[in-house]
């Protein structure tokens, strides 16, 4: 028995290590990895400040009733859109009418009691008015008297009280004179004070046309038709919906870098591409609760497709000529929490701990510290690199 198990491990050892054998088994393990590197170059990478906040209309106006009336127009609904000075919706012009035309007989009125024509204006000299000639006339009259009277007392031939009597009528002839002048001017002003009811009755016959004020779309429909509207009541709310105003929290340790005229990025869920606009305003003070600068800018929105309320991510551009290091996020190894990035030197590979800072566009991020420029770092790294890995490069650039 023993014999035979002998002989069983003889032949074996015979055929791992005859002709048969495979040589190369050793020698395949041992090789090193092929990798492909890249050297780290300084690009342009503009340095942005994050902040989060909301989008905000930049006009929003309730339309309201200037003058009493029940509607019997409403020309919008939920989500129209209107250009400025549109009609949004009329109250009824029966009332308003009359009074206007009330008005304006009131002032033809007065214009007849001053003898003016059709084609005449409003001003007259007093003279050329009837009631002022008639007054006129009798101040001549009572004159004549007054002077043939006082001749005529001198003489002897009328008593003291014809003399005195005369004296009193040309008295009294003069204040009607007088009077038919003030008369004059007292219609004349009565015309001009008319005339402005003129002007308040057609303006709020104007009034009971409801119009946008501004270019926008309505986000509510308050009154309907049929409904008795009183002064100042609402009848729809219109927001402007082009340009947008955004209004963001930028931390106070990098509120100074932003100033007015810089470039806004935003994004928003569920619309992720980028939306363009600029820093038009920024608070004079911190908010003290939560240590922050608040900034506004303006979005345009001409396709309409943001909207206001809506919770938005922006980055800002405070610097445009800034330059970084940016590779590809597939050469980053991230592991409990730490990014690693593998580099090569002399075939042999190096293990270096970096922050990575924005992810941009084409799939790279940036690399804020831990790679130089000039490394040659992995592009494909593999969790089973080490450091003093010796390796093969197939390519640089």
């Amino acid at each position: 028995m023993f014999r035979t198990l002998l002989t069983f491990s003889l032949l074996v050892l015979c055929s791992c290590s005859g002709p048969y054998s495979n040589p190369t088994v050793k020698a395949t393990t041992d090789r090193p990895p092929v990798v492909r590197v890249q050297r780290a170059e300084m690009l342009s990478i503009p340095e942005v400040v994050a902040a989060t906040g909301e989008l905000l209309a930049e006009e929003q106006a309730m339309l309201r009733a200037k003058v009493a009336g029940r509607v019997v127009k409403m020309n919008v609904d939920l989500g129209s859109r209107v250009e400025a000075g549109e009609i949004v919706a009329e109250l009824e012009k029966d009332d308003y009418e009359l009074r206007l035309k009330q008005s304006e007989a009131a002032v033809e009125q007065s214009r007849a009691r001053l003898g003016l024509g059709p084609n005449d204006g409003d001003k007259i000299d007093p003279a050329k008015t009837a009631i002022v000639r008639q007054a006129a006339a009798s101040l001549k009259e009572a004159s004549l008297m007054y002077g043939n009277a006082t001749e005529l007392f001198k003489r002897g031939i009328v008593s003291n009280v014809d003399y005195q009597r005369a004296g009193v009528n040309l008295q009294g002839a003069e204040a009607r004179h007088q009077g038919a002048i003030e008369e004059v001017y007292r219609t004349q002003a009565e015309i001009l004070q008319k005339r402005h009811e003129i002007a308040l009755a057609r303006q709020q016959l104007t009034d009971t046309v409801i119009r946008a004020p501004f270019r926008g779309a309505v986000t509510q429909r308050i009154a309907g038709m049929g409904e008795y509207l009183a002064v100042n009541a609402p009848a729809a709310l219109l927001v402007r919906w082009h340009p947008l105003r955004v209004r963001l929290q930028v931390p106070e340790r990098q509120a100074f870098k932003v100033k007015a005229g810089q470039r806004i990025h935003l994004t928003m869920e569920g619309n992720p591409a980028p939306k363009p606009g600029r820093v038009v305003r920024l608070s004079p003070a911190m908010d003290a609760q939560n240590r922050s600068l608040v900034v506004e800018g303006e979005i345009p929105n001409e396709s309409g497709i943001l909207r206001a309320g809506a919770f938005i991510e922006a980055s800002i551009t405070v610097n445009a000529d800034a330059r970084g290091i940016s590779i590809p996020s597939k050469s980053v190894l991230n592991f409990a929490g730490v990014d690693r990035v593998f580099i090569e030197a002399g075939g042999v590979l190096a293990e270096r701990i970096v922050r990575i800072g924005r992810h941009l566009d084409g799939g790279m991020v940036e690399v804020v510290q831990g790679l130089e420029a000039g490394s040659r770092f992995v592009l494909d790294p593999s969790d089973r690199f080490t450091p003093g890995m010796k390796v093969v490069v197939e390519g640089s650039r």
